[in-house]
């Protein structure tokens, strides 16, 4: 009888520790680090400096999940500060379901130079969650109410009639090497900010040709568990890192933790994210702010 008893208080234990743990998770999922600051860009014309770009990323609509919540708490944050550009760097939409609540939030941003997109993996259906909605094609179409870029270029002209800047998008499938043949219409007078969904690595032609570029597809691994080797990403991909900011030569790499979560509707230590960037040109001696691996 107290071997019974001893079993059944294990369980219940067991049981409570997994609830509690599944409960902090969902809630860290909704605990959306909202933040302004300062990034050093080298090369940015000075007309350019004070610029203020969202970046929002992996939003995932479609999943079965609190992901919507999150992304309406990054839409009214972001109202009230008004940023001059918004880039979305892939897997907004998984399929039909949801996409629609997803537009509608994002219409809501009204940033003078527009709202920019590029598709990621989810996006064209290249998902391996079995979940995934099969209707990502029609979602992708209804994005297009957000300016979608695939291997192409925006020139925009810069806040108070400053310098040009050339916004250019990388397509999920060619990896944006489309962008590289000399078609993209970017001008000697124009400054180049590259978004692409999966984040090139340093042997990458694009870190050579865009002084800034702007990631996703990571979510910073999501699920992160301690281990005396410091902190393990349980999603990783062969990818040197999963989050922050990263200089290589002579450009600078802006990795997003995402709004959303995919597979499943948790994170742990890993905090979702919506960050507004303000440029400025990079001086010697700055101190770059790295990400996790």
């Amino acid at each position: 009888m107290a071997v019974r008893s001893a079993v059944k208080r294990s369980a219940g234990a067991a049981v409570a520790t997994g609830a509690l743990a599944a409960a902090y998770m969902l809630f860290e999922s909704q605990w959306v680090d909202l933040r302004e600051e300062d990034l050093a860009v080298p090369g940015l014309p000075e007309g350019l400096t004070g610029l203020s770009v969202l970046h929002i990323s992996d939003v995932h609509a479609a999943q079965p999940s609190l992901n919507l919540v999150a992304l309406a708490k990054v839409v009214r944050w972001a109202e009230a500060r008004r940023p001059d550009l918004v880039v979305l760097t892939g897997d907004i939409v998984d399929g039909g379901l949801g996409s629609d609540t997803c537009l509608r939030q994002l219409s809501r941003l009204r940033p003078p130079l527009g709202i920019f997109a590029v598709p990621g993996n989810h996006e064209y259906g290249l998902s391996k969650n079995p979940l995934r909605n099969a209707r990502a094609d029609r979602a992708r179409d209804a994005l297009g109410r957000v300016r979608f870029l695939r291997d192409e270029c925006v020139l925009l002209r810069g806040p108070k009639e400053g310098p040009m800047l050339a916004v250019c998008g990388a397509d999920y499938i060619t990896r944006g090497y489309g962008l590289l043949n000399g078609s993209a219409p970017i001008t000697a007078d124009a400054f180049p900010l590259l978004i692409t969904h999966r984040p090139p690595t340093g042997d990458d032609p694009l870190l050579e040709n865009f002084p800034l570029v702007f990631a996703g597809h990571t979510h910073g691994g999501q699920i992160r568990m301690p281990t005396p080797w410091g902190m393990v990403a349980l999603h990783r991909e062969a990818l040197p890192f999963t989050e922050g900011i990263h200089r290589f030569n002579r450009s600078v790499l802006v990795i997003s933790r995402g709004v959303g979560c995919t597979f499943l509707p948790f994170r742990l230590f890993c905090r979702p994210e919506a960050v507004i960037h303000r440029l400025r040109p990079a001086e010697s001696g700055d101190v770059l702010r790295r990400g996790r691996q």
